[in-house]
Parts: C-alpha cells; sequence; structure tokens
C-alpha cells in the first residue's frame, strides 16, 4: 500500500488505541510532536505523531477531546520503546496531554553521541548523514492548530516518525562496531528516568537567575529572588500568559537587588499589571519577614584559584580523551559539573562518578586532576 493511502489522520479513541496494539506487538513507538507556542503559559499541542515503521504512521488530532487512556499505557509500558529526537520537551507536552510518565525511551540525538557524531544535530541533518534521508524544510511555519491541514502539511509531520526506527537501529549497529553499545544502552536508561524526574517542573527557577555584572547578592537578596520567581510562576499559569510577559528575568532580579519593584514593565495586558506590581511587593515583603536561617544561599558556586587552574587542565585532557573515541566532550560533561568534581571528586551525585563516565573519564580525571 502507498505512503498516502497507508498514513492517517486519528479522530476517534478505537483508532487510538489500534495503534496503541500495533506498537505494543512491534515493541516500539516513534513519537513527535507539532505545537503553536504564542502568548501562552505551555505550548498549545496541534498533533503527535505516532509510527510504528515506514509504513504505518499516524497523526493524532489534540484538539478534539479523546480518550488517551490507551496513549498513557503505551508510553508507560516499559516493552515499548518510545523512540524520539531530542525527547524532553516532546515528552513534556504528551505529559500535559494525557498524563504519561515515560518509561523506556530512545532518544536518536543522544545515541548519535555514541555513533560518533555531534549531540546538537537536528533530525533532519542526523538522518542525512545516518541514513541518506533528505527531509524538506517547506512547513517549518506552519500554524498547527488551524484545520484543515493540507496534505503537505501531514506528509511532513508524519516524516518526522517515519525514519526513526529505521534510524534507531542503524545508530545501534554503529555503537556496536565502535564498542559503545552498552554505553548507549545505560545512557538511556539515565535519561530516561531524568526526563521522568523531570516532568512537570518549571522551565524557570531562582537559582538559574544571575545579578547582573558587577553586584553580589547575599542571602536576603536570593530570598527576595526566590519569592519573586514563585508568584511569578504561579500567575503565568493561572493566567495562561508566558513568563517573560510578568517580568524578565532581568527585571526580577533587579527587583531582588533593590528590593523594591521599580520600573514595572511588563509586556502583560494593562489590567494585570498593577495586580502584578502588588504580587511582587507582597513577595519582597514575605521574603524579609522570613527567619535569616530560611534565606537560601548562593546557588552559584565559587572556586579557589588551584580549582580553576586544576579544571582547564583537566578540561583539555578531557577533550584530547573524546577526540579520540570520537565523541562530543560537551555530552560527556558540561563545564559546571566538570570543575565541581574538580572541586569534590566523593561527591557520588556527580555524572563523573557514575557509570561509563567514571570508567572512561571520571576515574582518571580525578587521579590526575581533583583538588584535596
Amino acid at each position: 500500500m502507498s505512503r498516502k493511502n497507508e498514513d492517517k489522520l486519528l479522530v476517534l479513541g478505537q483508532d487510538l488505541e489500534n495503534v496503541c496494539l500495533q506498537a505494543k506487538d512491534a515493541g516500539v513507538l516513534a513519537l513527535d510532536t507539532e505545537f503553536v507556542w504564542r502568548n501562552t503559559y505551555l505550548p498549545r499541542l496541534g498533533i503527535i505523531q505516532l509510527g510504528i515503521d515506514h509504513e504505518n504512521c499516524f497523526a493524532l488530532d489534540c484538539i478534539p477531546a479523546l480518550a488517551t487512556a490507551s496513549l498513557k499505557a503505551a508510553i508507560e509500558d516499559a516493552s515499548i520503546v518510545k523512540i524520539l529526537h531530542d525527547a524532553r520537551q516532546d515528552l513534556n507536552l504528551v505529559h500535559v496531554y494525557c498524563g504519561a510518565v515515560p518509561q523506556t525511551i530512545f532518544d536518536t540525538q543522544v545515541a548519535a553521541v555514541f555513533a560518533g557524531l555531534p549531540s546538537h544535530y537536528g533530525l533532519q541533518k542526523l538522518l542525512a548523514d545516518v541514513l541518506d534521508v533528505h527531509l524538506p524544510k517547506t512547513e517549518t511555519c506552519t500554524d498547527w492548530l488551524h484545520r484543515p491541514l493540507d496534505p503537505a502539511q501531514w506528509i511532513y509531520a508524519l516524516d518526522d516518525v517515519r525514519y526513526l526506527p529505521a534510524l534507531r537501529e542503524e545508530l545501534l549497529t554503529r555503537a556496536e562496531s565502535r564498542g559503545m553499545r552498552a554505553w548507549l544502552e545505560e545512557e538511556m536508561v539515565l535519561h530516561c528516568t531524568k526526563i521522568a524526574e523531570d516532568i512537570g517542573l518549571p522551565e524557570t527557577n531562582w537559582k538559574r537567575i544571575r545579578p547582573r555584572r558587577g553586584v553580589t547578592f547575599d542571602r536576603r537578596n536570593y530570598a527576595i529572588l526566590r519569592e519573586l520567581c514563585a508568584v511569578r510562576e504561579k500567575w503565568a499559569k493561572e493566567w495562561n500568559f508566558p513568563r517573560s510577559w510578568l517580568g524578565e528575568d532581568g527585571f526580577l532580579a533587579n527587583c531582588a537587588e533593590n528590593g523594591v519593584v521599580d520600573h514595572f514593565h511588563p509586556r502583560c495586558p494593562a489590567a494585570y499589571m498593577s495586580r502584578m506590581k502588588r504580587f511582587y511587593e507582597d513577595a519582597i515583603a514575605a521574603a524579609l519577614a522570613l527567619p535569616e536561617d530560611e534565606w537560601p544561599t548562593d546557588p552559584h558556586p565559587y572556586y579557589i584559584e588551584e580549582v580553576k587552574l586544576a579544571y582547564a587542565k583537566a578540561l583539555k585532557w578531557l577533550e584530547e580523551k573524546a577526540a579520540s573515541l570520537q565523541m562530543d566532550p560537551s555530552f560527556i560533561v558540561n563545564h559546571a559539573t566538570l570543575i565541581a568534581f574538580i572541586d569534590d571528586a566523593g561527591d557520588s551525585e556527580n555524572p563523573l562518578n557514575q557509570g561509563w563516565r567514571y570508567e572512561v573519564f571520571g576515574a582518571e580525571i580525578a587521579e590526575k586532576f581533583a583538588v584535596d
């Protein structure tokens, strides 16, 4: 049967159940999402693409209300490998849609590293390099909430899952040939666990916001910043506004620095401005009313010069070691994790103390560069 006839827009719960049964039989389910993110707290999901193999690809229309229990069950079924590219956002959106917390995922962006490819490859680049499949970029500006979508838009969307099962097989084969399949499989377990733990958590929190250059925050400032971020998160979600409408990160940092809400010019509708200003003022007052022992400490670590010098040497060694293995060093460990390991190589929570990262990199870095 032709691809055009085999592809299908799902409109009934029974159709979804049948696809999930096919996934159970096949042991795989390729997943992708198409959404629109304009002027809302979270993206608005348009469709979820589902793929079993090259000839069996489907699109679930997320606008009408459907029974989604079968989709949730499939995503939480550890016997079905969910194949995605750059899985985190898609799985977070699917969780919002049907409540699923994923089990057993295969992220082709992560797997590419163990096949000797960069960790930053998009799906189109990865398909071109690995399968010699060249997908067009013709529908990148599509409004996925509009109905009806035309046939070209459906084909474009379904092609994002059509090749994922074959891509997975090829990446596994390449990782096997490089002696890294066990590392890949271990990484997928860690990756899935981390995504499942993070699902539903805010994307922005006070620990990620830094004061402006030249300013040092004390615990009082961080107490204010924490309360301001909590208020912004609460009302952005309540009113379904982008967080930035209620104040950019820099605005909250300035409020935390000065202890006042000054020059308040968020992009939210005027009717909400006075309320939001009052909420922020109340948050500052609440932070200052806390006992000082409840004020948070600085979440940004600072290191002595000896640690910084050892870090620079360790980074050079790691990059050379990664190059010898044809692995992307930025995937192995980020800069913050590496310098933290140099400072405290005994931290069992540090990724360089776990699994293949410890065996291949961490043990030797600790021996050569760790500062007591």
